[in-house]
């Protein structure tokens, strides 16, 4: 396992996951005159800060609901990192570090199995009389009864890890229901937007198959989040990012104001572009386009450059 774990962080650089060199892994002999009595050992990037279950401990409460939307949106860019080659199939708090600087780092890579080009890995439940694959309460049903594991599986152990997190409850400590096997947890949170917790329990479907397709159905779904966060049925933070407060006596006068001065410019450019010759009908056009996008920008100041930026990143980065 430790020698699999190099294999696997030397492929991965992202930094929410830990960096290794590629001689981290090596054995180690006390006794020089036996050879065959050694330990394994594995040298990897010191992550300052705790795990989250060390942190809920620490700090002894719960996360807000900007935190959970900030740290969710992070793990599942660490999980579009890993999972075009690997499952993880050990997600927990446990095995999750938050830095000083509030970036997440998902760490214990010793379960991770490489994909199959079906999504489907046969793996055995105990590797070995000591070792064990997976924690009760994280683990998927698909891991438990069929031992299979696909990547929507690394989602429920995710969603797990959240009813940890908004409830301060172990999951093993909810009860589920006896024909669908949903959890039921959402009692303990009530102070939480039904969007997200809704989002948490189609995570954890019991069937792997009704839970997300891949990472970038999640991220598409987060996306309400960010566009109309005022929108969240009992959500009372307002500091996620990319929202403001806006004073609404002040803005409608000045929204009022750009609106009329968009109106009134659009007719010039209209007006010239009815007098002006085809070789200018063309610029004529893109200043319409330029002047209309840049003042609907101004009269709508919160969500339309949001989703131009939402819409850039998606399109041109892969750690949106």
């Amino acid at each position: 396992m430790f020698q699999q774990e190099v294999e696997v962080l030397k492929q991965l650089n992202h930094p929410g996951i830990p960096r290794v060199e590629p001689d981290s892994y090596f054995r180690f002999v006390p006794n020089k005159n036996n050879q065959d009595d050694f330990l394994h050992c594995l040298v990897m990037e010191k992550i300052d800060g705790l795990t989250l279950e060390d942190w809920l401990r620490q700090n002894n409460q719960l996360i807000t609901e900007a935190q959970a939307i900030d740290w969710l949106k992070q793990l599942i860019v660490i999980l579009n990192e890993i999972h075009p080659k690997y499952l993880h199939r050990d997600i927990k708090p446990d095995n999750i570090m938050v830095r000083p600087n509030g970036q997440l780092v998902l760490i214990d890579f010793g379960a991770v199995k490489a994909l199959t080009q079906k999504y489907i890995i046969q793996q055995q439940q105990i590797t070995s009389q000591n070792t064990s694959i997976g924690t009760l309460g994280y683990m998927p049903p698909e891991m438990m009864n069929e031992h299979e594991a696909y990547p929507q599986s690394d989602f429920f152990s995710l969603g797990r890890t959240f009813v940890r997190l908004l409830s301060g409850k172990h999951p093993s400590d909810f009860t589920q229901e006896l024909q669908t096997q949903k959890l039921f947890w959402r009692n303990e949170v009530k102070s939480f937007s039904k969007r997200l917790l809704n989002l948490i329990d189609f995570l954890m479907e019991p069937d792997w198959q009704n839970r997300p397709k891949n990472t970038q159905k999640i991220l598409l779904y987060m996306f309400d989040f960010l566009m109309v966060p005022a929108a969240n049925n009992n959500y009372k933070n307002t500091n996620i990012v990319g929202s403001k407060r806006v004073k609404p006596s002040k803005d409608k006068l000045i929204n009022s104001g750009l609106l009329i001065f968009s109106i009134v410019l659009n007719f010039i450019l209209i007006c010239l572009l009815i007098k002006v010759d085809y070789l200018r009908h063309v610029v004529v056009l893109l200043m319409f386009v330029v002047v209309s996008i840049l003042l609907i920008s101004l009269v709508f100041p919160l969500k339309f450059p949001l989703f131009i930026k939402i819409v850039y990143k998606l399109l041109l980065s892969r750690k949106i």
